[in-house]
């Protein structure tokens, strides 16, 4: 058998048998990885204990990453507390729409059922880092506490 086939077939470049035999075996596992992770952060309280490890930013620097809060966040959203989870994190809501929708068009293309367009390109990435920094500094400001994750 020649190097590249499968079954003296040959295959596409980067596509394994696991690809073709359960194309949407990755987006599925993702999503039961988040789910397991949801279910115990949803289960114990980041406020009382340690969920995960600590912010390796936030602990060199003193200030607060744009992800700062999103374990907090998503215990308060699986609790039903919105102005929790927006005090935790103000960002989480909309990193959690763009992952939940480039999710979706993942699956959707390893299926074959659906095509969602999903933003991307150099001017895509420019505007994430641009709201990415913002509000890092914006929550490390004076007076601007209420971006900040409580304790």
């Amino acid at each position: 058998m020649l190097a590249g086939t499968v079954g003296g077939a040959p295959r596409a470049t980067g596509q394994t048998v696991f690809d073709r035999r359960w194309p949407t075996a990755g987006p599925v596992a993702a999503a039961a990885a988040v789910c397991a992770f949801t279910a115990v952060v949803a289960l114990r309280d980041p406020f009382r204990h340690q969920v995960t490890p600590p912010c390796p930013f936030h602990a060199l620097t003193g200030l607060w990453c744009p992800f700062c809060g999103a374990t907090r966040a998503a215990w308060a959203a699986t609790h039903g507390d919105l102005r929790l989870m927006l005090h935790a994190n103000a960002l989480f809501p909309i990193i959690v729409a763009l992952v939940g929708w480039s999710w979706f068009a993942w699956f959707g293309k390893a299926s074959g059922r659906w095509s969602i367009p999903v933003p991307k390109g150099r001017a895509f990435a420019w505007a994430v880092a641009v709201v990415l920094v913002a509000f890092t500094v914006f929550r490390n400001l004076p007076g601007f506490g209420a971006l900040a994750p409580p304790s």
